[in-house]
């Protein structure tokens, strides 16, 4: 019993562990509330509502993160990507939508690769002075283009099919967004965890200095970690319109943060060097499942936003409790040795 107990704590600080255990307390805990409105078919169709878009958004911050930097100017990058989509197809009076779309993936990338060039131009400054500033200038310029109109009349089959639509698998309705996201997965996880070039960026993060001496271009990792960013809140923004239908310069407000959020959960650091795609896969069906749940149960934001802030001190704290406790296990030991 003793040997158990002392391989608890390691089992738990994997955070895959932790996080499939809370999904599964999370999903009963509201089925039991909820047995007819939250089930798993339903909650299945909601992964359109909570999942998609700002999964992809927090693949890109899973990279910025990784590099011990940070970047909060996703959402209003995405906004502005779908302002350029909305404003240059026009309702089919303007470019082909694959143009506009591809148009759109390029101010995606455009904004990732300036904010990147502010990050290893101006080194004194943090990343988050950075991108706040980004952020309202993207937000500003969305503005400025949209003012309070909005932009759509997109074909009928990107709300239609892609924003709304499911397949049929294994006698479940799965959407389309959703099966999207799933297929970009295994190979962003190949990748990052088993090609030279997603180690060199654990690498970077986990000693920037260190890396530079050795031989690798951290500024040019950094700029390309930025660049994917940039590119992944675009598609993030295309998935938010294709679900919304128009676009309005506010669209995906707040949605910085749960990328974030959502990355954090999973397993990267803040100060970088760290970070997992499976983690992050499953830190967004927690979340997903999180939120289905308290709105069947209360339908208010502030609970939502509460309730996710909570998840993340707690994610964030159990792990290095065990660590705590296992730490002061250790110097007990030691003394003990010492003091025979």
């Amino acid at each position: 019993m003793a040997s158990v107990t002392g391989k608890l704590p390691a089992f738990l600080r994997r955070r895959e562990w932790l996080l499939a255990i809370l999904v599964l307390l999370t999903y009963f805990l509201f089925n039991a509330q909820r047995p007819d409105n939250y089930t798993f078919p339903k909650l299945l169709n909601q992964t359109r509502v909570y999942m998609v878009d700002v999964g992809f958004m927090a693949l890109g911050m899973l990279l910025v993160l990784i590099l011990g930097d940070i970047d909060i100017s996703v959402a209003a990058t995405a906004a502005l990507s779908a302002t350029v989509m909305g404003v240059s197809y026009r309702g089919g009076e303007g470019l082909p939508f694959w143009a506009a779309v591809l148009l759109m993936l390029l101010t995606g990338l455009a904004c990732g690769l300036f904010n990147g060039l502010l990050v290893i131009r101006f080194k004194e400054l943090f990343p988050m002075i950075i991108t706040l500033s980004t952020l309202t200038l993207y937000r500003g310029i969305a503005y400025i283009i949209l003012k309070d109109q909005s932009a759509g009349s997109f074909p009928a089959w990107y709300a239609k099919d892609l924003g709304y639509g499911s397949l049929p698998l294994m006698g479940l309705e799965v959407p389309i967004m959703l099966l999207c996201l799933l297929a970009v997965l295994p190979f962003y996880y190949l990748w990052l965890h088993r090609t030279a070039s997603g180690r060199r960026l654990f690498a970077a993060g986990t000693n920037l200095t260190a890396s530079r001496y050795s031989g690798l271009h951290t500024d040019r990792i950094k700029l390309t970690a930025f660049a994917m960013n940039g590119l992944f809140a675009a598609i993030g923004g295309f998935f938010l319109t294709s679900r919304t239908g128009s676009v309005k310069y506010t669209i995906g407000t707040g949605f910085e943060m749960q990328a974030i959020a959502v990355a954090v959960l999973g397993g990267a650091s803040t100060s970088g060097g760290r970070g997992s795609v499976a983690g992050l896969l499953l830190a967004l069906v927690l979340l997903t499942a999180l939120k289905n749940g308290l709105m069947l149960l209360y339908n208010d934001a502030f609970i939502l936003n509460l309730s996710v802030g909570l998840l993340l001190i707690l994610v964030v704290l159990i792990p290095n409790l065990f660590q705590a406790l296992a730490d002061r296990r250790r110097i007990l030991r030691q003394r003990m040795q010492l003091a025979k």
